[in-house]
């Protein structure tokens, strides 16, 4: 009896095994996220040096690290072919201007300090059209960004520091929400990048000062530098 039984119960064991060996691949979804995909996200860091003349020398400036302009934000990359891409960006940029000191400064005032610097601490939306060169698979891979961006300065600084006696070494003073500085500005830009690195070249189209300070001699407008993808 238990010889019958068992046989009678091998068919059905065989079609259990059919069933788990099926192959269900064709069931699942191709992702439409990913580097070189329909849709991709990630975040990003940028440093660039202030570059570009003074309007006048009423702004002298010292260059190199001493004026330059540090980022990090996230980018939304839509693909619409191989070669074809939107990016919509959103980021902080906190953007330093060290004053020289000379006899001809004017900006803000004609007096002279140890340091002298003004700085904003900006959110700046940006909007980019990618070209993307030569075939890759599911890799950002080499690209031209052309963008144009917008910015908010959320606050701005004017600090000096100062040698105020004997007995003190220094005295450091902060100046915030200064009404000659632009709250509201905007410009373009070129991104040429492989993968997550990128050289970045940005200009500034509207004045560094408010309409009530038109007579400020401009600030420099360009930032040059590097930015690397975090992906």
């Amino acid at each position: 009896m238990l010889v019958v039984l068992m046989l009678a119960a091998l068919p059905q064991v065989r079609a259990q095994q059919v069933l788990v060996q099926a192959n269900v691949a064709t069931d699942t979804i191709p992702s439409v996220f990913g580097p070189n995909r329909r849709y991709f996200a990630h975040l990003y860091l940028g440093y660039g040096l202030v570059a570009g003349p003074s309007g006048g020398p009423g702004t002298p400036l010292r260059y190199g690290l001493a004026s330059a302009e540090l980022q990090g934000g996230v980018r939304l990359k839509r693909r619409f072919t191989q070669a074809l891409a939107l990016n919509l960006d959103l980021r902080y940029a906190y953007l330093s201007y060290a004053l020289a000191q000379t006899q001809a400064k004017t900006l803000p005032s004609p007096r002279l300090h140890l340091r002298e610097s003004l700085a904003l601490h900006q959110l700046q939306p940006e909007l980019s059209l990618r070209l993307n060169a030569g075939r890759r698979g599911n890799t950002v891979g080499h690209y031209l960004d052309l963008l144009a961006w917008g910015s908010w300065a959320m606050a701005s600084t004017h600090t000096t520091e100062d040698e105020p006696g004997p007995g003190v070494s220094s005295l450091e003073t902060t100046e915030r929400g200064l009404a000659y500085l632009r709250r509201w500005g905007g410009g373009v830009g070129a991104r040429l990048g492989a993968d997550r690195y990128a050289l970045l070249a940005r200009y500034r189209v509207s004045s560094a000062f408010s309409s009530d300070y038109a007579s400020y001699p401009e600030l420099p407008r360009w930032v040059i530098g590097l930015e690397l993808g975090w992906f």
